[in-house]
């Protein structure tokens, strides 16, 4: 049968041998039949041998594959386990570090927004704990001024320009030391110093040249205590140097003189309280205030300037300046003496000062007590005496520096001031009256070196100053001076300048009537304000003096030789005021 097959596949004979095999088949059907059968179930069994096989390899696979994923599943849990645990770490560390740090710290993205993240001490700095996701803008705006803030956005949009360098623009932080207003869960606001400083915070992912900017590192500070520390420190040196300047000014002033003075400062200042308290119905009257402080703060300064104490002397001179302004108001009314309360205040509390720190100085112990003049018999103290606390001997040194303040050369001759007792308030007034004069002579009187010279005179000035008793009851003051006399053309000009006259009316007068314009009060031929002429209020105030006494006063001149002033006036003692 095989071979019938083979030459049938190989062409030989096919028809006869495929009818020869088709033959054969019938015969042996059942045979082949049964050949087939076994041929199937050997084809079943190997087939089902390799699919149990593959089940088999199948199996291991996926047990392998399951192995390999739970091998790696435990690989990754640890590792994220192991990730977790460092970043818990990391974690409790930056907790520990924004709950323990003594700054407030957080971040600021592109958008002005605030992190989730800030340090613990940022709410007590800022005083509000609604800040994660806050606009820092709006919070700024709450503590300073919109401007300010406008500023310092504009520095945090730089910050976020990579094209400009972090370095340069340090300088431009307009909030490295801020004033700000922290509001009060009472409606109040409470006052602190902060100070901001800023740095970049850049991605880790890129390299230095590529990193990108993605927020901005705020550092606040509450430097309030530091602020306040050096403005106590500041205001303690300024303090002490004022002492040492106090010091150095009183140490050429005798302390019985300088006792004197501020008795007298303090009488001075109640003197014009009196005044500002008195009741003015009209303008006329609160004018009149100002010109009766006038006279009182001319008198003072006059006195400060004998003793060359200057600073009471400037400061008299700015009151002046004060008082010059509200009296050529129009409408002045009684808050307009405000400012001058305050300057007020400020000469007060430095004359407490000047009296403090002589006291802890001891210049009023053994001082005082060594050189103070006795009471006579008659119960009084009088103001002459002894050269050191005579009231007098500071005379020289006045005019000199008055002469020098005004670039003259003038010597002093006195007489007669260590002969009469005087109770000492009316002493101090007789002695304002001198000062006032002794000034006048050599503002007013004595010419420049210069004028002198082409004058033919001594290019120094001389000035008499005499005080005599001319009965038991009346005492003659005599200032007299070679300078350049009374010019009654420049009293008639400025006289017409003031405008406080007719010019006909001025054209009229005899020098008598121009002679009595320098006790006039506001009138002055000085040209311009300086601190020993140009107000107008010391020969008013002369006047005053002498008129209050009941006085004479005559006044004899010759153009380009002298000017004499005389005074009379009533010896007032102790014994006379009990009488």
């Amino acid at each position: 049968m095989d071979n019938l097959l083979n030459d049938i596949a190989q062409g030989n004979d096919a028809v006869a041998n495929l009818s020869e095999a088709l033959m054969q088949a019938k015969t042996h059907n059942l045979e082949l039949l049964g050949l087939m059968n076994e041929l199937t179930l050997n084809l079943e069994q190997v087939a089902a041998s390799k699919a149990a096989r593959l089940r088999i390899i199948q199996t291991v696979g996926i047990t392998l594959a399951i192995i390999n994923f739970l091998f790696i599943m435990l690989h990754f849990l640890r590792q994220l386990r192991d990730s977790d645990f460092i970043l818990e770490k990391a974690r409790k560390e930056t907790t520990e570090i924004l709950q323990t740090v003594n700054e407030g710290l957080f971040l600021v993205d592109k958008n002005m927004r605030i992190g989730e993240q800030h340090s613990t001490k940022l709410v007590e700095v800022l005083g509000t704990s609604d800040i994660a996701g806050q606009s820092f803008q709006l919070l700024l705006e709450n503590m300073i001024s919109e401007k300010d803030t406008e500023t310092a956005r504009g520095f945090i949009e730089l910050l976020f320009d990579k094209k400009v360098k972090e370095k340069l623009i340090g300088s431009l932080n307009l909030l490295n030391l801020i004033e700000a207003n922290i509001a009060q869960a009472n409606g109040g606001f409470l006052t602190k110093y902060l100070q901001f400083s800023f740095a970049r915070a850049y991605q880790n992912t890129l390299m230095p040249p590529e990193r990108k900017i993605s927020h901005v590192l705020v550092t606040v500070a509450d430097v309030t205590e530091k602020v306040r520390l050096e403005k106590a420190l500041a205001e303690s040196r300024k303090h002490n140097e004022s002492q040492i300047e106090m010091i150095t000014s009183l140490l050429p002033t005798h302390p019985s003189l300088l006792q004197e003075f501020i008795s007298n400062s303090h009488a001075c200042y109640n003197r014009i309280n009196n005044i500002l308290r008195k009741p003015a119905k009209n303008n006329s009257l609160v004018q009149q205030k100002a010109t009766e402080i006038f006279r009182e703060i001319h008198n003072f300064k006059g006195e400060a300037a004998s003793l060359k104490l200057e600073y009471f002397e400037a400061q008299a001179h700015s009151i002046e300046d004060t008082l010059t302004e509200l009296r050529s108001k129009s409408d002045l009314g009684g808050n307009d003496y405000l400012g001058l309360t305050v300057q007020l205040d400020a000469l007060i509390s430095y004359t407490q000062q000047v009296e403090q720190l002589t006291q802890k100085l001891a210049l009023f112990g053994h001082s005082a007590s060594a050189v103070t003049q006795p009471l006579s018999s008659k119960g009084e103290r009088s103001i002459v005496g002894h050269r050191q606390q005579d009231g007098w001997s500071h005379l020289p040194d006045f005019v000199q520096s008055i002469a020098q303040r005004n670039g003259k050369l003038v010597r002093l001759v006195t007489s007669g001031l260590s002969e009469i007792e005087l109770l000492p308030e009316y002493g101090q007034k007789v002695k304002e009256i001198c000062i006032q004069l002794l000034r006048n002579a050599v503002t007013h009187g004595i010419e420049a070196p210069s004028d002198r010279e082409l004058s033919e005179k001594p290019m120094v000035g001389r000035i008499d100053f005499r005080i005599a008793k001319v009965t038991d009851a009346e005492m003659e003051i005599m200032v007299m001076d070679d300078g350049a006399g009374l010019d009654y053309s420049v009293i008639r000009e400025k006289a017409i300048l003031s405008r406080r006259w007719h010019e006909d009316e001025i054209d009229g007068w005899s020098n008598k009537n121009l002679l009595a314009l320098i006790f006039h009060e506001g009138f002055s031929t000085a040209k311009e304000v300086t601190k020993d002429s140009g107000r107008g209020v010391g020969m008013d105030a002369v006047m005053n003096h002498i008129l209050e006494h009941r006085g004479k006063i005559s006044v004899s001149s010759r153009r380009g030789r002298h000017c004499r002033f005389v005074i009379t006036l009533p010896i007032i003692t102790g014994e006379q005021v009990a009488t």
